[in-house]
Order: structure tokens, then C-alpha cells, then sequence
């Protein structure tokens, strides 16, 4: 699948006006969900901030990424729960990590390691499993759980 199967979908660069839709699609896919705030600082910040939405304007993923000298890190990914296991992530990231300038030599990322299918979907991709950061996330109940750390070295520059 690429992001053209999807129709009326349109891919583009978020602005300050989505950080509530944004908020809205985090709160609907994570339980520990980046804040309205949270997407306005990395606006602010010069990260690259991604919306996918379908013709109505409704929002169906987004991602943001950071870029430091010939590295990336995919800060957050979110689907909305009646756009999952369509291939809509995996379609996202192929097309932003096909898109990343050529300096870009690695992709890095961290994932709650309870997150099964998000760490299968970056393994098809081609990532990594790196190490563990003990503790890293909040959990339900107050707890801590640990992040698997992820990276991404050969990149594919092919766009579907």
C-alpha cells in the first residue's frame, strides 16, 4: 500500500492551526498522548510535523520528525483507531523516510516495548532493535516501562 491508495487522503505539512487535531488523533491512538502544547513546542522547535487527513479535513495519522545533522528521529506516530491495520503507518513512514534529504544517514526512534505490533511494523521497515531504556515511559497505574531503542541505517529512497 502506499499513501495514493487511500482515497481522498492528503499528505502535508502540519502548522500551528492543527496542533488541536493533532492533540485530538493523540488522544484517540496513545494512552500517554502528546499534548496540544506538545505540538506547538516542536512546531516551534523546526520539526517537521506531518498530517495525513482524508477529503472532510479529518485527521487519519500524522508523524513528526527531528532532523540534527545526518540524523533523523521519529518522535510520534499516531493513527486513528478506525484507519489500523490498513497499512497507513507503514505507508506514512515509507513516504517520509524515502523523502529525508540525502545527508540523512540514519533514522532513530524509541517504542514503549509493550508496543508489539508498532516494533514488527519497524522491523519490516528495516529497523533495528538497539538497546533498552530502562523506565523511559509512563505506564497505566502510575508505573514506568522501559523504551526499545530503534534505528534505521541503510535508507531506502525508492517512493511508492
Amino acid at each position: 500500500m502506499s499513501l495514493k491508495d487511500i482515497p481522498g487522503a492528503a499528505l502535508r505539512p502540519a502548522d500551528d492551526s492543527d496542533c488541536a487535531v493533532l492533540a485530538d488523533l493523540a488522544r484517540s491512538a496513545h494512552t500517554h498522548p502528546w499534548t496540544e502544547r506538545q505540538y506547538r513546542d516542536s512546531l516551534e522547535a523546526g520539526h517537521h510535523c506531518w498530517l495525513l487527513a482524508d477529503n472532510s479535513g479529518e485527521a487519519i495519522a500524522c508523524c513528526v520528525v527531528s532532523q540534527l545533522f545526518d540524523e533523523a528521529e521519529i518522535l510520534d506516530v499516531a493513527v486513528a483507531p478506525a484507519q489500523r491495520r490498513r497499512g497507513i503507518a507503514q505507508a506514512l513512514l515509507q513516504r517520509l523516510i524515502a523523502e529525508l534529504p540525502k545527508e540523512i544517514a540514519r533514522v532513530l526512534l524509541d517504542v514503549r516495548v509493550s508496543n508489539r505490533a508498532a516494533r514488527s511494523l519497524y522491523r519490516k521497515l528495516g529497523f533495528s532493535e538497539d538497546g533498552l531504556r530502562r523506565n523511559y515511559y509512563p505506564a497505566q497505574g502510575g508505573g514506568r516501562e522501559d523504551a526499545v531503542l530503534m534505528s534505521l541505517s541503510r535508507i531506502e529512497r525508492r517512493l511508492d
